[in-house]
């Protein structure tokens, strides 16, 4: 009987995993916790909830513009967005709860995204923020086809989506 809990817990887990339908993902799954609680390398959007029940707060309570979310939503390339980001840093705290309802609402497979946590230090371990020249966090590095069109750094000039529109008027 026992063993048939153990499964059951793992098939529930396995499926919970499976369904979630977020666009932002991870190929490869290496984060790490520091012992002050830091995230390093990449992570999954399920991993920051967890972390805090405020990112869930600030996720459920922005309303991203909606006309900038029609044009994210007509974008018809892949775009990938890489985001460097501290779960120790407090401008990462505001602005990554609502970039991850700005990809909720935009529901368009065409955008991907990897969440990359580095340290205090901006450090990860893959060396992906220093390959990226990271010196603030977050950052949102928007490319197409592995070439950097624009980036987000801190904070947005406007807000996260009408920055992202910004980047990517450009050639769309």
């Amino acid at each position: 009987m026992k063993k048939t809990k153990q499964v059951t817990y793992y098939l529930i887990l396995f499926f919970s995993l499976l369904s979630f339908s977020m666009a932002c993902h991870n190929k490869e799954k290496t984060t790490t916790t520091d012992t002050a609680g830091i995230l390093t390398g990449p992570i999954i959007e399920q991993e920051l909830l967890n972390l805090s029940p405020a990112y869930t707060r600030e996720k459920n309570a922005y309303r991203p513009d909606s006309v900038t979310i029609s044009f994210l939503q007509k974008i018809d390339s892949d775009i990938n967005i890489l985001v460097f980001l501290g779960t120790w840093c407090s401008d990462c705290q505001r602005e990554l709860p609502r970039f991850l309802k700005i990809v909720e609402a935009m529901k368009n497979n065409h955008f991907t995204c990897q969440l990359i946590g580095v340290d205090r230090s901006k450090q990860d371990p893959q060396g992906l923020a220093e390959q990226y020249q990271i010196e603030f966090v977050p950052t949102f590095i928007v490319q197409k086809n592995g070439r950097e069109l624009g980036r987000i750094v801190e904070a947005p000039m406007l807000s996260l989506e009408q920055d992202l529109q910004e980047i990517l008027s450009v050639i769309f």
